[in-house]
């Protein structure tokens, strides 16, 4: 006889999700994502999962298409900057850095349920295929056979420092392993790496859903960055996806986006550009009512199963990766 354990598990965890989004409802849930894949990755490929399974995707826009209403960041921020209310269950997707996987994978599932979303460009990563110094480091320590902890303990160490010593710290790493990521547009670079081009960009900002936010021009951590290197990014980044897009860029997400990455004066700064909203990577939901700026997001990753995605949603806290053992 088939256990009832499994059963009830789903059918108790299904209950407190419905009592966690009543609970929080009219609270705004931000969504993060960055790439997607649809292949199964080893080693330190993927390894903190940043890339979500297309799959799981497909299943998470469904839910989200079924269970919350889900804003452009327009939408959203007209609604907190005039005071309209906002829908009982507001939610809006948001991507970051340009991942090509955005088109190819992403747009399709958006396409078909519906779904607006934000793709926040690293202009450089777009412009000139140059990648993104956290891709650089897991393809160099991938290809040396270097450990997870050695991974996590690079990147924790050099977020924390000035973009320059960053830069540097990374490419003595890809001398000393003997591995360099090519261009993130090449055939022998893997797929997950590799960036979007304009005309993809100009074919999902025409579709009318997918809008498009600066994440600086050279991914740099504003936290620790002068006025005058803030200014200098925002200006290059605006300027490039206006230009190739014809819309206006008026959001902005954070790189890296946790506490001291951002500061009074790059907040500052990016009101006197006229940007209308911020985004970190500070996680829970937003209570209402919200200032468009500094904004939390849920991280949506590849170690969450089916049920974590909807527990995560519901309450917005990250504890819940710890309620079910993450599975493939």
């Amino acid at each position: 006889m088939m256990s009832l354990r499994p059963l009830l598990h789903d059918t108790a965890a299904t209950l407190f999700n419905r009592w966690g989004r009543m609970r929080h409802r009219g609270e705004l849930r931000m969504l993060m994502f960055h790439g997607l894949t649809d292949q199964e990755h080893h080693g330190l490929e993927n390894c903190q999962y940043k890339h979500l399974n297309v799959d799981r995707f497909e299943s998470l826009v469904r839910h989200l298409a079924a269970s919350y209403d889900v804003l452009s960041m327009d939408e959203m921020v007209e609604c907190l900057q005039s005071g309209k209310p906002l829908p009982p269950f507001p939610a809006v997707l948001t991507f970051d850095d340009g991942f090509a996987s955005n088109y190819d994978l992403a747009f399709p599932i958006l396409k078909q349920h519906g779904l607006p979303a934000i793709i926040y460009l690293a202009t450089e990563f777009v412009d000139e295929k140059i990648p993104i110094w956290v891709d650089r480091v897991d393809y160099a320590m991938h290809q040396a056979g270097r450990s997870r902890s050695d991974l996590v303990a690079f990147k924790d160490k050099f977020k924390v420092r000035p973009q320059a010593e960053i830069l540097a710290a990374v490419s003595q790493l890809e001398e000393d392993t003997g591995h360099r990521l090519g261009r993130a547009d090449r055939d022998d670079v893997p797929t997950i790496y590799r960036a979007l081009n304009w005309d993809q960009i100009r074919e999902m900002s025409q579709s009318g859903l997918i809008t498009f936010g600066s994440h600086t021009h050279t991914h740099v951590i504003l936290g620790r960055a002068q006025p005058d290197v803030i200014r200098a990014e925002l200006a290059e980044s605006r300027a490039r996806i206006e230009r190739e897009t014809g819309c206006a860029c008026h959001h902005f997400c954070y790189p890296n986006g946790a506490a001291g990455d951002f500061s009074d004066t790059s907040e500052q700064i990016l009101r006197e550009c006229s940007f209308r909203s911020s985004i970190t990577t500070l996680g829970g939901l937003n209570p209402l009512p919200a200032k468009p700026f500094l904004l939390r997001r849920l991280g949506m990753t590849n170690d969450l199963r089916a049920m974590q995605f909807k527990q995560y949603l519901a309450l917005g806290d990250a504890s819940v990766r710890g309620l079910l053992q993450a599975g493939g």
